[in-house]
């Protein structure tokens, strides 16, 4: 029962931030479902309580805000990186308040992967 309502709970924040976020992003459906697909494993390898999820869910729905406000912003390059790091460290505070040592050893080798991905991505651009 419980992983019923973490499961709910989960897809409710989820299509909340893709609702928000297709209003402003050009995700294609695919990237939408890739996104949530990701969004919940990622969380499964976690292993939250019901406690941590909801909180987690908070985290990331003020992160994934203050990320599209960046977006839309007309500021230079370097105060929206200066923003950006701001935010990814505001987010970091507030997870390590929620997960456990070994969780949040966890949610930083997620966040080394993502890293990345994103540069081999970026390299295949150019």
């Amino acid at each position: 029962m419980k992983q019923i309502i973490r499961i709910i709970t989960a897809l409710v924040v989820i299509t909340l931030g893709a609702i928000n976020a297709s209003a402003q992003s050009k995700m294609t459906e695919a990237q939408k479902t890739e996104a949530k697909a990701r969004y919940q494993e990622y969380k499964e390898k976690l292993n939250l309580t019901e406690e941590q999820s909801k909180k987690v869910d908070a985290i990331n729905t003020t992160w994934f805000e203050g990320i599209s406000e960046l977006k839309n912003s007309n500021g230079s390059k370097l105060a929206k990186y200066k923003k950006y790091k701001s935010l990814n460290a505001e987010k970091d505070r507030k997870m390590k308040e929620v997960l456990t040592k070994e969780q949040f050893k966890i949610y930083k080798q997620q966040q080394d992967e993502r890293k990345e991905e994103f540069k081999q991505r970026r390299a295949n651009r150019q």
